[in-house]
């Protein structure tokens, strides 16, 4: 092989790789060279763990994250949030909570 393939070929290599490598700094929560915030970040929001109850007589589904939980009636839930995220109603018509540092090993009650 000579100089100028393998110089060529190392090149077209160096190309290749390099849009693939930029990409992947996002996936660790690093910025781009651009400044431009990454398109997946690593979440360094405070979680906060309480209970939810649901103080009816029938299941209520709430969403937090836009992912579905189902408290059951008359019953305590667990949870470990991270502080910010609003939590809304099945229909996502009304925030139901807005999580807090405060809410740190409280019960939430719902009717």
């Amino acid at each position: 092989m000579s100089v100028r393939n393998l110089v060529s070929t190392l090149a077209l290599a160096a190309s290749t790789l390099v849009p693939v490598t930029s990409h992947a700094a996002s996936l660790f929560g690093r910025t781009s060279s651009s400044g431009n915030a990454p398109s997946v970040t690593v979440s360094k929001a405070k979680m906060v763990k309480f209970k939810l109850v649901n103080k009816t007589a029938s299941p209520m589904t709430v969403l937090i994250n836009d992912q579905p939980m189902t408290l059951a009636a008359n019953s305590e839930t667990p949870v470990r949030i991270a502080e910010g995220t609003d939590i809304f109603s099945d229909d996502h018509s009304t925030v139901k909570l807005h999580v807090t540092g405060d809410l740190s090993g409280n019960t939430v009650s719902f009717r």
